[in-house]
């Protein structure tokens, strides 16, 4: 029997079936978690990241085949590409969320550490409790991102957002590193899950460098053989993939918030010419490095 398709989870959608607030297809807002249906059928998130914060009752569901279990003052991190599938509700339900794309985050994050936790917390960790005042903290935030966005007469809405989406990644970043770097005891990292969290992190230091599955398998003292298999089993993307993510955010920030000319860029980021820099960009995100500079996605 062939299989369904997975359908997408992308802002559009999410604005055209529950009429949520938004800024075009950057971001959309949730006031109120409970409004979103209860999901049998896997959906893949597409194009998008979904920060999503438990303040009553319960949810379960699987996260690319794992089920998580979220309860109040819980934070839920979903990220691209990630299957979701088995949501319910209890009855007391609820929560607030945002969906943010990664066009706006391109946009908003000039530093690649913090895509970098947001890429470890969606595989090892897409749920963890976090403390009441941090709870607090995301709703303030909340309200101000959506305060602006229901304000279209606001002539800097967009920027105004983008700047408190930016403040909220840098109050939580704390809260993500700890996530990571400390686990709670009934989620102790499994083999696999470490060598990823090590191997991510080891990326994120040395990609503008370092481009060989190679070499962090040598510094790792694993094989590469071994490397590829454990880092496609647990997080679905092969090594070179992780790391070509990691390059090819760190080429759009340079382009879109820096004045240095391509070949600079080329030379900081160790291509050997500007126009294999010129291919390797094209190949991954669809258009030039001068058309992306100049706006075009």
């Amino acid at each position: 029997m062939r299989r369904k398709e997975i359908l997408p989870v992308n802002i559009d959608r999410i604005v055209n079936t529950y009429d949520a607030p938004h800024i075009g297809e950057d971001i959309a807002v949730i006031g109120s978690l409970r409004s979103l249906p209860t999901l049998e059928e896997p959906r893949r998130m597409s194009l998008c990241l979904f920060l999503g914060i438990c303040t009553e009752g319960i949810v379960t569901l699987n996260v690319n085949g794992k089920k998580r279990v979220v309860s109040s003052d819980s934070v839920m991190v979903v990220t691209e590409e990630s299957v979701v599938d088995n949501l319910r509700y209890s009855d007391d339900f609820n929560g607030f969320g945002i969906f943010i794309s990664y066009k706006m985050l391109h946009e908003v994050l000039q530093n690649v550490t913090y895509m970098s936790s947001l890429f470890l917390l969606s595989h090892n960790h897409p749920v963890f409790e976090v403390k009441k005042e941090d709870i607090a903290t995301a709703r303030r935030y909340f309200n101000a991102i959506e305060a602006r966005i229901l304000a279209p007469q606001h002539r800097y809405r967009k920027e105004v957002v983008r700047l408190l989406i930016l403040a909220l990644l840098y109050d939580f970043n704390n809260v993500f590193e700890n996530v990571i770097n400390n686990p709670r005891k009934e989620e102790k990292q499994s083999r696999g899950e470490h060598i990823f969290v090590e191997f991510v992190q080891l990326v994120e230091k040395n990609f503008r460098q370092q481009r060989q599955v190679q070499w962090y398998a040598k510094e790792m003292n694993i094989t590469p053989k071994y490397l590829s298999e454990v880092i496609s089993s647990v997080s679905r993307r092969t090594p070179n993939e992780w790391i070509d993510k990691f390059v090819t955010t760190e080429m759009r920030n340079l382009l879109r918030h820096t004045n240095k000319k391509m070949f600079e860029i080329a030379e900081e980021l160790n291509f050997p010419s500007q126009s294999f820099f010129g291919k390797f960009f094209k190949e991954n995100v669809g258009v030039s490095p001068s058309e992306y500079r100049n706006g075009i996605e």
